[in-house]
């Protein structure tokens, strides 16, 4: 595979081929047909007759799903979410802390050293903060 540095069509390709999401799959994400992420991922078409939102859209998704998954930590991405919960939704560190069954003086701490909860603790927390994001996100689609 002839990869150009910094080119998105070439991290596509990575995504599909390393990491087994299919063009089906990156569809749904991406808004794209399979047939048209597979052009964009062979240097066959370069997604012209898109807006500058929606590629913009295609290309942060790329980046996420190839270089964004290798450099940021799970804690990280669970601290993430959270901030999103407490800004987006206004769920309350109490709220998170009581569904994790944890201290919200633990989640506090966290928030500030990822290190601070033990595993188990930063398992319950994460499956928590998961289900509530895409719990409330599926509602808001569906207003």
């Amino acid at each position: 595979m002839d990869i150009k540095s910094g080119d998105p069509r070439d991290d596509l390709k990575i995504i599909l081929e390393d990491y087994k999401i299919t063009p089906y799959t990156f569809g749904l994400i991406s808004g794209l047909d399979e047939k048209t992420v597979m052009e964009f991922a062979n240097h066959k078409n370069d997604l012209e007759h898109l807006s500058h939102e929606q590629k913009g859209h295609i290309v942060s998704m790329i980046g996420l799903l190839s270089d964004g998954m290798t450099l940021v930590t799970a804690d990280e991405r669970v601290k993430a979410i959270i901030e999103i919960l407490n800004g987006e939704f206004q769920i309350s560190n109490e709220t998170l802390a009581l569904y994790a069954k944890i201290d919200e003086i633990e989640l506090d701490e966290f928030m500030k050293d990822c290190d601070s909860l033990t595993f188990d603790k930063r398992y319950r927390l994460a499956v928590v903060a998961l289900f509530l994001v895409k719990l409330f996100s599926d509602n808001i689609k569906n207003k």
